[in-house]
C-alpha cells in the first residue's frame, strides 16, 4: 500500500535531487527510499524559509528609515489636529 501511494511520489522527484548533485535516471528513481524523499524535502524546506527569513530582514531594515520619517510626521500632524479640535470644543 505504502510503495503504491509512494511511486508517483518518487516519479516526481526534481532532477535535482541527488546526493551527488547531478540528474538521476528514472530506475534510480525507483529505488529512492521515502526517507531519501523526506530527507531532501526537509531541507529544501528548511532552505526556502532560511532565504525568506533572509529576505524579510533585508525588507524591514530597508523600510526602517522611510518607517520612522513616517511616524515622526505622523506625530506632528496627530499633534496640530488634537490641538485644533480643543480650540473647536473650547470655542477657541
Amino acid at each position: 500500500m505504502l510503495k503504491q501511494r509512494t511511486a508517483g511520489a518518487l516519479a516526481s522527484v526534481p532532477d535535482r535531487f541527488s546526493q551527488q548533485g547531478g540528474p538521476i535516471s528514472m530506475k534510480d528513481r525507483e529505488t529512492l527510499s521515502l526517507n531519501d524523499v523526506v530527507t531532501y524535502l526537509s531541507k529544501e524546506i528548511a532552505d526556502r524559509q532560511q532565504t525568506l527569513r533572509e529576505e524579510l530582514a533585508k525588507g524591514y531594515q530597508e523600510m526602517a528609515a522611510f518607517n520612522l520619517n513616517m511616524a515622526e510626521e505622523m506625530l506632528t500632524i496627530e499633534a496640530e489636529a488634537e490641538r485644533a479640535l480643543l480650540r473647536q470644543v473650547s470655542g477657541v
